[in-house]
């Protein structure tokens, strides 16, 4: 019995050490669930998710981008391993080798993970090629190139312009003309003779001759442009002849100006406001001579829509309401406004 209990236990032995044998089976070691400390996966994008994970990887981006991440997976960290990364700009966009530091970032892992760095511009990237180098206990690992391109002119289009008109189109001397536009997409908007204006608006002009005005739109694509032009005749006549050339408050003030463009003086007269169609206050004029201009306001009347205009509120004034007066043009009383 001896013998067969020393004759089974050199069997094993030789099966555990060699596995030659026939009938002998080898014992595998399972395998180390801890494999090698190392990063992996490692690339730039637009944006990542909780976890750290790339949403949208890419290597080249433009001026505009608002941030740019850098994401790697960390496996098999140790506690509180340190992971850095480094901001480079190595090339400007000209070619010419710059090699400046920008930042440098660092967060402690352990174990398998994603980690997720970020470079935040203040502005616009400048053009030209970065890089990141990857540092895991200030050994560096592994470095990522990427370029940061211009923003193009058909990135951004050019504005647009909705309208520019003018109303009306055909004025005599002396008469008010309505200018308004809309305009979208651009960082300035300017008219001829008048300046920078805003996007959207309107504004009243009184040319003295047959005038062209153009609405210039710009930004960083380019410019647009729009005219119109406004024929001004002239006359002499023997009978007055009134016209509203201004429209604009003064706190709760609404005032106007009236003009009489006639070849005679323009007996007394009333001048009505009308407010979405409905009128609302009246102004008594007195006897205004030929080639004269008079600021007046509607009394009794608290202007209740603020100084600011939205463009929301359709507005007449019209010189002469009760025609009272026999004039030159009667078709030319009223101005249209829109506040």
């Amino acid at each position: 019995m001896k013998r067969m209990l020393a004759a089974v236990n050199l069997l094993l032995i030789v099966c555990a050490s060699l596995s030659l044998w026939p009938g002998c089976v080898k014992l595998q070691t399972p395998p180390s669930s801890q494999g090698p400390f190392s990063l992996s996966e490692v690339t730039t994008a637009n944006s990542v998710s909780p976890e750290g994970q790339p949403l949208s990887a890419a290597r080249v981006f433009l001026a505009s981008t608002p941030a740019i991440y850098i994401t790697a997976k960390v496996n098999n960290a140790p506690e509180n391993t340190n992971i850095t990364a480094r901001w480079f700009y190595v090339k400007d966009e000209t070619g010419k080798t710059v090699n400046q530091q920008l930042s440098e970032d660092s967060a402690t892992a352990k174990g398998t993970r994603y980690v997720s760095f970020s470079r935040q511009s203040t502005g616009a990237w400048d053009s030209g090629e970065y890089s990141v180098s990857l540092l895991m206990n200030d050994k560096e690992i592994t470095n990522v190139q990427f370029t940061v391109q211009p923003v193009q002119k058909a990135d951004v289009p050019a504005p647009t312009i909705s309208y520019f008109k003018a109303v009306p189109e055909a004025i005599s001397t002396g008469q008010a003309v309505t200018l308004s536009w809309n305009v979208t997409g651009a960082d300035t908007v300017q008219i001829s003779t008048i300046g920078t204006v805003a996007a959207a608006g309107n504004v009243i002009v009184t040319p003295v001759n047959s005038t062209e005005y153009q609405l210039t739109a710009t930004n960083n694509a380019g410019s647009t442009a729009m005219k119109v032009n406004i024929k001004v005749t002239s006359f002499n006549t023997d009978k007055p002849d009134l016209v509203i050339t201004d429209f604009h408050v003064e706190g709760d003030k609404a005032y106007y100006k009236i003009k009489n463009i006639g070849g005679v003086n323009a007996k007394q007269s009333t001048t009505f406001l009308y407010v979405e169609g409905d009128r609302r206050a009246s102004s008594l004029v007195d006897i205004l001579p030929a080639g004269e201009e008079r600021q007046q306001y509607f009394p009794n009347f608290a202007w209740p829509y603020g100084t600011n205009r939205s463009n929301n509120i359709h507005l007449r004034i019209c010189a002469d309401g009760l025609d009272q007066i026999g004039e030159y043009d009667e078709t030319n009383n009223c101005l249209m406004v829109d506040w």
